[in-house]
């Protein structure tokens, strides 16, 4: 029996975490693949997962839950937070408990039949969601290699809103840890989130526990395709990277609903699927229109419906670079919901894109991080722990290569890319 291994870094990376393994003990009486996520000893159910970082105010939040029951080797943190700055996270707060991190992770390895892939939760805006999270997946990446996929729900700095004046140069400075560790990465950020929540939900007041629970749904329902239905689901974004640099993707959620919305219905398939391919509901948003590279659907009831989305049109049309039809996958589970204000809907749905419009998002980090840089700003904070200048340089040459990659399948003419993807396959 194969299994999966949570990993959550930083104050966001650990919440996001916190709900999704609350989300994860209500979901329990229903899964039939427990030893997915699990370590079954005798009657327990201990989860398979680190939550690091390198002070412990998140972490004891997660501990005070006590109806799940953690290992001991589940937590790691340090007595100092990196300050949002990179260069503490990776060489010098972060470095004194990597190895401690590490151990950790191979005696819960241990007690596995098969190490099926590395889920991670982080925001590359501060300094251990990059720092750590940077030099973590590079010590995986030396211990397991290729053999283990490695997928990150990962929260990138959002267009306009901003509560950190360093994210830029921590983004910066984590896209060759998105590129080259990591198999998969689904975007997020919190100004797209906020504006989705808001679309959807008559709230008063968002916070962090909607774009939490909104990312664990996400996970929940991508783990469930193995968790209810037994699926290998080690692939599943695999096969949307014509290229394995482009493997960037933008999910969108729906539908939501408040618990005393009276109003909602259950939309049919067509309404259903319309709604989730609007660009408006992406959780990544880009200023320019999608340009598909390939899409899947992963839709989420109690009811099995082999055929559904099989024949729609809205999919059917929707527009690929190669030419490619989307794919539909259903989890076979209820939906469960932890936050009270929320209904339990009996239908929801996760529409995953390989855009290469994220160009434009690239481009716009880059252009923030020039302005900054030009200036030398902040430069000397990094410096002083640890980081020599020319990282900045090659930091800025790592996003150049993203861009210049998108760029070449969006202006190469459609025979080529075809002829490009058939070599590829």
């Amino acid at each position: 029996m194969s299994s999966a291994f949570h990993i959550h870094i930083g104050g966001a990376g650990v919440m996001m975490g916190d709900m999704l393994w609350k989300l994860y003990e209500k979901e329990h009486n229903e899964t039939t693949q427990k030893n997915y996520i699990y370590d079954q000893v005798e009657q327990n159910y201990h989860p398979l997962a680190l939550f690091a970082d390198v002070d412990d105010r998140m972490i004891y939040e997660v501990q005070r839950n006590k109806q799940i029951k953690f290992k001991k080797h589940s937590f790691i943190y340090g007595n100092e937070d990196t300050s949002n700055v990179y260069s503490r996270g990776i060489y010098t707060v972060g470095k004194a408990i990597i190895w401690e991190g590490m151990d950790c992770i191979r005696k819960q390895i241990e007690t596995m039949d098969r190490l099926d892939q590395f889920l991670i939760t982080t925001s590359i805006s501060g300094g251990t969601g990059s720092g750590f999270s940077s030099l973590l997946m590079s010590m995986l990446n030396v211990d397991y290699g290729n053999k283990v996929k490695k997928t990150g729900f990962t929260l990138f700095p959002s267009s306009q809103m901003s509560n950190n004046v360093l994210e830029i140069y921590n983004a910066m400075f984590s896209i060759f840890m998105t590129r080259e560790h990591f198999d998969n990465i689904i975007m997020f950020d919190n100004q797209s989130m906020y504006n989705v929540i808001d679309q959807q939900l008559d709230l008063d007041y968002v916070d962090y526990s909607h774009l939490n629970n909104v990312i664990a749904q996400i996970i929940s329902s991508y783990t469930g395709l193995r968790r209810f239905n037994n699926i290998d689901n080690s692939k599943f974004f695999q096969n949307m990277c014509p290229y394995p640099a482009l493997h960037y993707f933008i999910p969108s959620y729906g539908r939501m609903s408040l618990i005393n919305d009276y109003t909602r219905k259950k939309q049919n398939q067509t309404e259903f699927i319309k709604y989730l391919t609007q660009k408006e509901i992406k959780l990544y948003q880009c200023p320019k229109s999608p340009q598909h590279l390939s899409t899947t659907l992963l839709f989420r009831q109690q009811e099995e419906n082999n055929f559904y989305g099989k024949f729609d049109l809205t999919l059917q049309n929707l527009e690929h670079i190669y030419k490619q039809n989307p794919r539909v996958f259903q989890c076979n589970s209820a939906n469960y919901q932890i936050l009270s204000e929320l209904a339990e809907m009996k239908q929801t749905g996760v529409f995953f894109s390989n855009d290469a419009s994220i160009i434009s998002r690239f481009k716009l980090l880059g252009k923030k991080f020039d302005q900054i840089y030009a200036k030398r700003a902040f430069v000397w904070v990094y410096i002083a722990e640890g980081l020599e200048e020319r990282e900045f340089n090659e930091g800025r040459q790592n996003l150049d290569y993203l861009e210049q990659t998108y760029s070449e399948i969006i202006n190469a003419p459609d025979s080529q890319n075809q002829s490009n993807l058939d070599y590829e396959l």
